[in-house]
């Protein structure tokens, strides 16, 4: 059924270019290959091109992002070639991305303009709605180490999203079935040289009734009340000349309980308090001046804010706390100052940077009784038993870094890019990357060789995150705690080495196709709940901890994989047409101790594909995306180690507009088309994989621009 579902949809695509041949006098000339020519700076924190940039770098236009109905960074994500996405991944996770297979949101930066937004110590954070997409002139997804310009946490990639500087904006409300809810505003306003811009949202989602269409993973009836996602952002910016400046808030409450199924879903388990959310905001401001000094050389100062915030108001309620509310609370900010200096001396291409950040973390603590709580104490199993205090840490450190880069053009078709960055922790041990790039530039052909490393910093979440069964007497007198998850102050970053060959090779001016293969060896990857035999007296008191386990460094993964994918453009008398079809492979191994399995939480095939189709006011975008199965992470079970997966699916999804005049259009949206019932795999290592996925849902919308 799902290949004929296939066939039948490419074989629409297909029609839909039937006589392009016979019409070629006819087409627009939008030229995709004029992509070639953009600048960016996301690749080396200087303006380049984008066929002389030393990375494979995709560009997702507002265009796009219109005419495909994406809402959120999510929704674009989804239709890239080699993400995938979790959904559903864990408790207060609405999901975790996948990038050519490395699966964790902490792998990769998401920046607006430049700025880190996404986190300041390395917290797993969701990647949904509190990223929308209005006032955003595109998208810039680079895939790939690139530790040798960014530092810590770019081992699979850095997505930049560039906001609009066009005198325009509007306003949208969605509203969808179950209650969803979508509000947003955006304008930018130019006057004189001065540009302000301003931007805000409010979400919420509605009841996904996930226990009317999956029953048997939500037996107990009355433990079903949870509630969804809810977000809201609000953003300014201002240019003047060479100087810039911004602020953005973003708040997410994402349910504790929405992973929970199976006997996860039992009150014995866990209790759906449909207030028991993870509740996050995330603030960050900068200052960036940028000017010409001297001798030709170029100066951007950026001054920058971020802090990360897990409310006190946020709790679980399960079985580690008693069935009672354990309130959680962690915080973090981080403060950076860079400077980049660029120069052009003949055909060398320099940029020196250095930046100087301070860290201050309080990560995410032990069950609190309230809000208001500093003071945990361990549970108990008897009141009688003695208050033994749980820690709370509180951690500040500091990371100076230098990097440097030399692109040199050997001649008109040939470049090499030389880079390297040194980053100095007072917290963990130092990290210098390097990244070298061949890159060939042919009148019709791109093609870039790539050799790059990274790392992924130790985050205090990681390090200090502590769980576990309350306190109690083994009957005989000896104070134990049978489970628990401690910390390890010694974790050490994970690092990487990718190799990759990317080709990008214009058929004409309006269409374009572009294959990838890479190789990505990650030594020392943390296993967040690996055995620590050394720390069953980490209570003192004589208190023993049976089974202690913690963040360690005990993993080896390799990973290896390749993606091709078509995107086209053509035009006809009184309409026009977009297509786009990407298939991604991705394959590996993850060694642990004296095991080795097939790497997981992703699938081996991916086929993703749509087309949007445009007559006079109206626009129609039908899409799909097809997945093999997936690998659920190994478990243990009577001493073996167990590799189950889920099955595949395919899903498809349609988005179609109407522009009632130049000013005012309506949207008609269904997510998951033929309301397939399907499982994810949650982001842990454990029996209790299986996560049942939302079905159809329809929803419109209302914009009126300005």
């Amino acid at each position: 059924m799902c290949l004929r579902k296939i066939v039948a949809f490419l074989s629409l695509l297909l029609m839909l270019q039937a006589d392009e041949l016979d019409l070629l006098d006819d087409i627009f000339d939008m030229d995709l290959g004029s992509l070639k020519s953009i600048k960016i700076d996301t690749a080396s924190k200087s303006l380049q091109s984008l066929d002389s940039s030393p990375a494979r770098i995709l560009i997702v236009t507002k265009e796009q992002i219109r005419n495909r109905g994406y809402r959120s960074l999510e929704d674009l994500l989804n239709d890239l070639p080699a993400f995938q996405i979790l959904r559903h991944a864990d408790s207060g996770i609405i999901n975790q991305v996948a990038i050519r297979g490395i699966m964790g949101n902490n792998y990769f930066k998401i920046m607006q303009d430049g700025i880190e937004i996404n986190q300041s110590d390395g917290e797993i954070l969701s990647v949904a709605m509190q990223y929308p997409l209005m006032g955003v002139e595109r998208v810039e997804v680079l895939y790939g180490a690139v530790g040798a310009i960014y530092g810590s946490d770019t081992v699979s990639g850095v997505i930049n999203l560039v906001s609009s500087t066009k005198d325009e904006g509007g306003v949208g409300v969605w509203v969808g079935e179950y209650g969803y809810k979508y509000i947003h505003l955006n304008q930018a306003i130019k006057y004189k040289d001065t540009i302000f811009s301003y931007k805000a949202h409010y979400h919420k989602d509605g009841d996904y009734n996930l226990y009317k269409y999956y029953p048997d993973m939500y037996q107990d009836s009355s433990n079903r009340n949870f509630k969804p996602q809810e977000s809201k952002s609000a953003g300014l910016r201002v240019l003047h000349g060479g100087f810039e400046a911004g602020a953005n808030y973003r708040y997410s409450s994402e349910s504790v309980f929405i992973s929970m199924s199976g006997d996860n879903a039992l009150k014995k388990n866990n209790i759906a308090d449909k207030n028991a959310n993870l509740d996050t905001e995330l603030i960050n401001a900068y200052m960036k001046y940028t000017a010409p000094l001297f001798w030709g050389v170029n100066s951007q100062t950026t001054l920058s804010y971020d802090s990360t915030e897990l409310l006190d108001k946020s709790y679980f309620r399960n079985k580690y706390t008693n069935n009672e509310a354990g309130h959680k609370y962690s915080k973090s900010y981080r403060v950076e100052l860079e400077q980049i200096l660029n120069k052009t001396i003949q055909n060398h291409s320099l940029t020196l940077g250095l930046s100087y950040e301070h860290y201050h973390s309080t990560p995410m603590t032990y069950d609190l009784k309230s809000s208001s709580d500093r003071d945990p104490i361990l549970g108990k199993t008897d009141p009688l038993l003695p208050d033994i205090k749980v820690p709370i840490y509180k951690l500040t450190w500091d990371i100076f870094s230098i990097f440097a880069q030399d692109q040199i053009s050997l001649g008109e078709h040939f470049d090499v890019a030389l880079a390297l960055r040194y980053d100095k922790s007072s917290e963990y041990e130092s990290s210098l990357n390097p990244r070298v790039a061949f890159i060939h530039k042919g009148k019709n052909i791109t093609q870039k060789l790539i050799y790059s490393q990274a790392f992924l910093a130790p985050s205090t979440y990681n390090k200090y995150k502590l769980y576990g069964t309350p306190l109690s007497d083994d009957g005989s007198g000896n104070l134990i705690v049978k489970d628990f998850r401690v910390a390890n102050e010694n974790l050490e970053p994970e690092k990487s080495k990718t190799f990759e060959y990317n080709l990008d090779y214009t058929l004409n001016p309006n269409q374009l196709i572009s294959f990838s293969t890479y190789y990505t060896k990650v030594d020392g990857m943390i296993n967040i709940e690996a055995p620590l035999s050394n720390k069953e007296d980490f209570f003192g008191n004589g208190i023993k901890v049976l089974s202690a386990k913690g963040a360690s460094n005990v993993a080896t993964a390799d990973i290896y994989g390749a993606d091709i994918s078509f995107l086209g453009h053509s035009y006809f008398t009184g309409y026009d047409f977009d297509y786009w079809l990407s298939y991604s492979f991705v394959d590996g191994s993850v060694k642990e101790a004296d095991e080795k399995f097939d790497a997981y939480f992703s699938s081996k095939h991916m086929l993703k594909a749509g087309s949007t189709f445009r007559y006079n006011k109206f626009s129609i975008t039908p899409s799909m995306r097809w997945l093999s199965p997936i690998k659920a992470a190994p478990y243990e079970k009577g001493g073996d180690y167990l590799e189950d997966k889920v099955n595949g699916y395919i899903l498809f999804n349609l988005f179609a507009t109407y522009d009632i005049t130049k000013y005012q259009s309506l949207s008609f949206r269904v997510d998951n088309l033929f309301d397939k019932h399907y499982m994810g795999v949650r982001y842990n290592s454990s029996s209790k994989y299986l996560s049942p996925q939302e079905g159809r849902r329809v929803s419109l919308m209302y914009r009126y621009n300005f």
